[in-house]
C-alpha cells in the first residue's frame, strides 16, 4: 500500500533563491531590479536597476506576449536573472477594499476573507484570483481578474522565464536611505555603484519590494495560486524522474538478482546430471533442481511481465500536474490492491469539484475510466471534503 505526502520526496520545498528579479509594470514604462541575497539572510545586494520605456501598441498588461518578449530582452541585454521573477502589476487592474476582522488564527482568517471577497467581487465566479494583506495597519482584501494573471503566467512560461510571484503596488512602501543601503523592516538592501547613482523613484522602489516578496513572502498580498508557478511545476516534473528512476532501480535489481540465481540453477543442474548418469541416488535431486528450476523461472516471467506492466508515476504525477481548477486542493495519495488510485482533496464548493472532475476527464489521456467520486461532505462553510477514484 503507497500513502504519501508531497514534502515527503520533495524536501527542497520552499527553497529561496539566491537572485531574483522584481518587477514593476506601468503603462508606459518597465521598471526592473535584480537583488541578490549575501550570506546572511536579512542583508541583501541591487547588482542592477533598470527604468526602460514600455515598446507597445497597447498598455503592457493588456498584451502579455509582447510585455514578456521585452522583459526576455532586457534580460538578455543586461544579464539579468530570469528565472526567479516577481511580478507587480498598478493597482487600478485590482478591485480592492478593506475590512476588519475579529482576532483568529491565519487558516480561520483565510477562510474567513475567502468567503468575503465572493461576497462583494464584481467579477463572474472562478474568473478571478484574491488575496488579502497587511499594510500598516489596514487588512486590505483584493481580487485579479484572472484573465490577466493567467496570460501574463502562461506568456511568460512559454518565453522561458520563470515567474514565482504576482503582486499588487501597495499604497506605501516605508523605508529609510542610508547613503548605499536602503532600510525596510529587517531588511538590509546595499546598492552597487551605479544603482546608487539612480534617482530611484517610487515605481523602482515597487520593483524592489517586489523582489523582496519572494524572501518574506507574508508582506503584502500574493495573487499567483501555488500550481501556477513554474517552480511547482518543475518540482512536479523533478519528483516524477525521482519516483520513475526509482522504480527502474528496483527492477534492475530484481532481474540482476534472477539471473543469478538462474545461473546458478544451471551449473548445479550440470552437476547433478553427471552424478546422475553414475548414481541413481542422484534422480531425486535433480528432481528438486527441476522443481527449483521451473519456480525460477515462473518468477522471471512474474518480473518481466511487473516490468511491463508497472505504472509509470511519472505519467501519473504528469497528468495530475498538469489538472488544476482554482480552489480544489490534492492532500493525499493512496493506491488500493486493485491497482487504482484514490486521490483525497479539499474544494471550496461542489461546483469547483465538479469542474475538477471533468478537467480530469479531459486530460486523463491515461485514464482506462472516467473519474469516480467515492467519497464527499461538505462542512458549515461549504468546503467539500473529498476522494476520487482513478484507474490508468
Amino acid at each position: 500500500m503507497l500513502f504519501m505526502q508531497v514534502s515527503e520526496f520533495m524536501p527542497f520545498w520552499g527553497s529561496k533563491p539566491g537572485r531574483v528579479l522584481g518587477v514593476f509594470v506601468s503603462e508606459n514604462a518597465l521598471f526592473l531590479v535584480e537583488l541578490e541575497r549575501t550570506e546572511e539572510s536579512n542583508r541583501f545586494r541591487v547588482r542592477q536597476a533598470r527604468e526602460e520605456t514600455w515598446r507597445g501598441e497597447k498598455p503592457s498588461w493588456e498584451d502579455a506576449e509582447s510585455l514578456s518578449e521585452n522583459i526576455m530582452r532586457l534580460c538578455s541585454t543586461y544579464g539579468l536573472a530570469y528565472d526567479k521573477i516577481s511580478m507587480c502589476l498598478p493597482r487600478e487592474l485590482f478591485f480592492v477594499y478593506e475590512r476588519e476582522f475579529p482576532p483568529m488564527e491565519r487558516w480561520e482568517l483565510t477562510e474567513a476573507v475567502r468567503w468575503d471577497i465572493e461576497t462583494n467581487v464584481p467579477f463572474a465566479e472562478g474568473k478571478y484570483w484574491t488575496g488579502f494583506g497587511r499594510h500598516d495597519d489596514r487588512l486590505e482584501l483584493s481580487a485579479l481578474p484572472s484573465e490577466y494573471g493567467r496570460e501574463l503566467v502562461k506568456a511568460m512560461t512559454e518565453a522561458g522565464l520563470g515567474i514565482e510571484g504576482l503582486t499588487m503596488e501597495p499604497l506605501r512602501f516605508t523605508y529609510r536611505r542610508e547613503g548605499m543601503r536602503i532600510l525596510w523592516r529587517e531588511a538590509a538592501v546595499e546598492l552597487s555603484v551605479p544603482a546608487a547613482r539612480m534617482d530611484w523613484p517610487k515605481e523602482l522602489l515597487t520593483a524592489l519590494y517586489a523582489a523582496l516578496r519572494l524572501y518574506y513572502p507574508s508582506v503584502g498580498t500574493e495573487f499567483m495560486p501555488p500550481g501556477e508557478k513554474a517552480e511547482t511545476a518543475q518540482r512536479w516534473h523533478t519528483a516524477g524522474n525521482v519516483l520513475l528512476a526509482c522504480a527502474m532501480v528496483i527492477l534492475a535489481l530484481l532481474l540482476a538478482r534472477n539471473m543469478y540465481l538462474l545461473s546458478a540453477a544451471e551449473k548445479k543442474m550440470d552437476a547433478l546430471r553427471q552424478e546422475y548418469a553414475l548414481e541413481t541416488r542422484g534422480r531425486k535431486a535433480m528432481g528438486d533442481l527441476v522443481h527449483e528450476t521451473t519456480e525460477v523461472a515462473e518468477t522471471e516471467k512474474t518480473l518481466q511481465k511487473l516490468g511491463t506492466d508497472r505504472r509509470s508515476w511519472y505519467a501519473v504525477f504528469s497528468a495530475l500536474g498538469a489538472t488544476a481548477v482554482d480552489g480544489v486542493y490534492l492532500t493525499e495519495l493512496d493506491t488500493r490492491e486493485d491497482g487504482a488510485l484514490l486521490c483525497g482533496g479539499r474544494a471550496l464548493d461542489y461546483g469547483r469539484l465538479v469542474a475538477y472532475m471533468e478537467r480530469l476527464e479531459e486530460n486523463g489521456t491515461k485514464l482506462r475510466e472516467k473519474p469516480a467520486l467515492k467519497e464527499s461532505a461538505a462542512d458549515e462553510r461549504g468546503e467539500v471534503q473529498f476522494r476520487i477514484l482513478l484507474r490508468f
